[in-house]
């Protein structure tokens, strides 16, 4: 069940599509409601010239979609709305989705310049230098055209927004408790003989759940005090490193979906690489360069890990002989072609082919997994192939077939 469908059933997304967009055009934002993840569950509503071409570049793209997550992050971890910079440097804000004690997502918004800067320190979500969209000219033009708005304009925006929110989601609720009392109570009239049952499983249920939940919110609670103390201490490496485990820990532990998407993969194992590369500087590099159009492509669950894991085996260790991974993707005839380029891989082309095609039971995640899993999902005509790289460089590309859906541009 798709997480869209999920919060549909919760939340009328319809009536919040509309709220959403007379926002949008009343008080002059930007706007769209994310779940979870950051994906979107709605359009867009009233996006600025400045900020739709920011997002169709690479780099900044990701960057943008960073601002979204973390600002949901903050609120999800607070219960309240969250006034922020983005890495471009405007006022965003996020108010989280909470629907029977549970964070679902969050309305984002924002996309303006503030006129009474000076009276207002706001905090940049993502270090201030990581981004250099000055140095585009067409987004320079397309931000000075903005037209600037108060502090206190983009705070009424958000208690309304807040405010709304707050009495749709406890009517939806009201409603939800109320029909499942009825359909509850109709059940067990007929089935008395299972009443006890029924009550066991779902206090054991709400147990588990409430487990759940603490310890997802203990754990955000403990990495927000983190990233908090290392943005006052200006330890900025350590604040994007607590940052990057929120979202590894999200991914892998969020989900039991066995379909992802390619961009979910890539930013994943993008934020897996800068956590070790915040330890080991220089001897690891990245570059993951796959157009953001093709990164809706379905992709198995954590197909990419045990790969990069395989690549950078020796590295992890006390050898660390510096190692460059490239992420390149064209568009063939039947399917996607996403490359993974290794300069310095200690393992021979035949030891890769054994990996491929040896299981080793006790692992659940391993590179006979990934292949078999792409195999399953999408049939023999996709899978994993590994060869020596072209030009005589040294190294090794991992070729992975996925099936074409290009999505976006």
């Amino acid at each position: 069940m798709s997480e869209k469908k999920k919060i549909s059933q919760m939340i009328d997304v319809k009536l919040l599509q509309s709220i959403q967009d007379n926002c949008s055009k009343a008080m002059g934002i930007g706007a769209v409601t994310v779940d979870y993840r950051g994906n979107p569950i709605t359009k867009y509503s009233g996006f600025t010239d400045h900020c739709m071409k920011v997002r169709e570049v690479q780099g900044f793209s990701e960057m943008c979609a960073q601002c979204d997550a973390h600002g949901g992050l903050h609120a999800a971890i607070t219960g309240q709305p969250y006034i922020y910079r983005c890495h471009a440097g405007l006022v965003d804000f996020a108010v989280p989705l909470i629907v029977n004690g549970t964070y679902v997502g969050a309305v984002l918004g924002g996309q303006v310049r503030m006129s009474d800067e000076e009276e207002h320190q706001l905090d940049y979500i993502l270090p201030q230098e990581e981004s250099n969209w000055r140095k585009h000219p067409e987004i320079v033009a397309l931000y000075e055209q903005m037209e600037p708005v108060s502090y206190e304009k983009v705070a009424a925006t958000v208690h309304i927004l807040r405010d709304i929110i707050v009495s749709m989601t406890e009517r939806e609720q009201g409603g939800q408790v109320r029909d499942t009392l009825a359909e509850k109570d109709k059940e067990l009239s007929e089935e008395r003989v299972v009443r006890s049952e029924l009550e066991m499983a779902i206090r054991k249920q709400e147990a588990e759940a409430v487990g759940r939940n603490l310890e997802s919110r203990y754990f955000y609670y403990v990495m927000n005090i983190i990233s908090r103390l290392a943005y006052e201490e200006k330890a900025a490496r350590t604040e994007q490193v607590a940052y990057d485990f929120a979202d590894v820990i999200r991914y892998t532990s969020g989900s039991k979906k066995k379909i992802s998407t390619l961009g979910e993969e890539l930013d994943y194992i993008a934020a897996l690489l800068r956590i070790q590369k915040a330890w080991v500087g220089d001897k690891l590099d990245f570059h993951i360069s796959v157009p953001t159009g093709y990164w809706g492509i379905s992709c198995p669950f954590m197909l990419l890990q045990p790969i990069v894991d395989k690549m950078l085996d020796e590295f992890v260790g006390e050898h660390l002989t510096p190692v460059r991974l490239e992420f390149y993707g064209e568009e063939e005839v039947e399917c996607f072609q996403l490359q993974l380029h290794c300069d310095n891989c200690s393992q021979t082309i035949d030891e890769w082919e054994q990996l491929l095609t040896t299981s080793k039971g006790e692992e659940e995640y391993s590179i006979y997994t990934a292949n078999n899993s792409l195999r399953t999902a999408f049939g023999e005509d996709y899978g994993i192939r590994v060869s020596r790289r072209e030009n005589g460089q040294a190294g090794i590309v991992v070729r992975i077939q996925l099936p074409l859906e290009k999505r976006g541009s």
